[in-house]
């Protein structure tokens, strides 16, 4: 019988990152795993303008309240051409990271373990997911847990996403409404989440992350928000979902 294929571990990176490239290369070396960089869409002097045809900044404003600025969705487009890699080359799944990603003490056995494969879309680092209170593992492993996601988490710093992940993605994500953490409702492929996180990140430090700071000044322009926002139903819903799930730790 023929062996299952490893999923490929993917690095996305702006070319010119050479000191973040550089360390996760000695992480990953270290670890004996193989891996390739995927050079980054680069929006930190505007968005190329090929790549307009692919967002839609209107569309942005209504979803998420705020802009967006370029170099958010050039990364977005990033993780969006590595879920087209997936699907051109017809490949099992492909585990994501960012290049500043720190790798944890179980990463290697997540990969060894293959356990990527228990789910279309796994976080491996993550902040504000939700999982159900009293909900059993999907799969217990002896460094980690794989559990199911009532919320899925911010970051898209460490992840795998399977082939049906991939498709789902690239499919229902496009045009670029959303940042890369997450392009569309994920509540229809199964999403699970490592606990605890296996992948890290460093500290966000503005001054120096050009995709930070044109948040943070985004963030900081106010957009009128609609008075049915506040719904009494979703605030019960809210209430319901706090009661019975907990933030992942």
């Amino acid at each position: 019988m023929k062996a299952a294929q490893d999923w490929p571990v993917f690095v996305i990176s702006l070319t010119d990152a050479g000191e973040r490239r550089a360390r996760i290369s000695e992480q990953l070396s270290a670890l004996s795993i193989p891996f390739e960089f995927v050079d980054a869409i680069d929006g930190r002097s505007g968005l190329p303008a090929e790549y307009e045809r692919m967002i839609d900044r209107a569309g942005t404003l209504v979803q998420e309240r705020r802009g967006m600025s370029d170099a958010e969705y050039a990364c977005a487009l990033s993780h969006m051409s590595v879920y087209k890699r997936i699907l051109d080359q017809n490949l099992p799944g492909a585990i994501v990271l960012e290049d500043d990603a720190i790798l944890g003490a179980g990463f290697a056995a997540y990969r060894g373990a293959r356990a990527y494969e228990h789910g279309d879309l796994i976080q491996l680092d993550y902040t504000d997911a939700r999982i159900w209170r009293f909900a059993k593992a999907a799969k217990q492993f002896p460094d980690f847990a794989l559990m199911p996601i009532v919320k899925i988490g911010i970051l898209a710093n460490g992840y795998s996403v399977s082939l049906r992940g991939a498709r789902h993605l690239y499919t229902h994500g496009l045009p670029i409404r959303h940042p890369a953490d997450w392009p569309c409702d994920v509540s229809a492929i199964n999403c699970l989440i490592s606990i605890p996180r296996i992948v890290d990140h460093p500290p966000i430090e503005v001054a120096q992350s050009t995709l930070e700071m044109g948040r943070r000044l985004l963030l900081s322009v106010s957009y009128e928000r609609k008075s049915s926002r506040f719904t009494k139903a979703k605030y019960w819903r809210r209430k319901w979902s706090e009661l019975w799930t907990k933030r992942a730790p």
